[in-house]
């Protein structure tokens, strides 16, 4: 399968998909649903790090499917951050967010997954405080 999910620490607050070449929208939406069984085995709040780091590819109609995976979300599904790959650059983010905003909200960039894992740690205080308090 050209598109992996795993927990991405111990602690369980970060699920990371995998991309590899030639990966294709059904193999993604068999991902989204791996990562919502992941979610539901937690209750706390799970970021998502989408690392396109080894893939140069991304299927047409990507923002259009960009607004699937955010909506409509589990509860504790926190931001996602979008790793390594130049067509997922700010301009990209931009339109999307033009078109998606209430989605869009809760995606950020990166150029590693070192840095996507800075940002998701700083990012913690977007989450709504009442879905804080349900997770805590």
């Amino acid at each position: 399968m050209s598109v992996s999910v795993t927990w991405d620490n111990d602690q369980q607050t970060i699920i990371r998909f995998q991309f590899a070449d030639g990966w294709e929208w059904n193999e993604f939406h068999a991902a989204v649903q791996d990562a919502q069984d992941l979610l539901a085995t937690v209750g706390h709040v799970v970021d998502i790090i989408a690392d396109f780091q080894h893939t140069s590819f991304v299927p047409t109609e990507t923002l259009a499917r960009l607004a699937y995976v955010g909506s409509p979300s589990p509860i504790n599904l926190g931001s996602i951050v979008l790793v390594g790959s130049k067509e997922f650059s700010t301009t990209t983010l931009a339109v999307f967010r033009s078109y998606y905003s209430s989605v869009a909200q809760s995606f950020e960039v990166a150029h590693s997954v070192e840095r996507g894992r800075a940002l998701l740690a700083r990012a913690e205080v977007r989450y709504p405080v009442m879905q804080k308090m349900m997770f805590a």
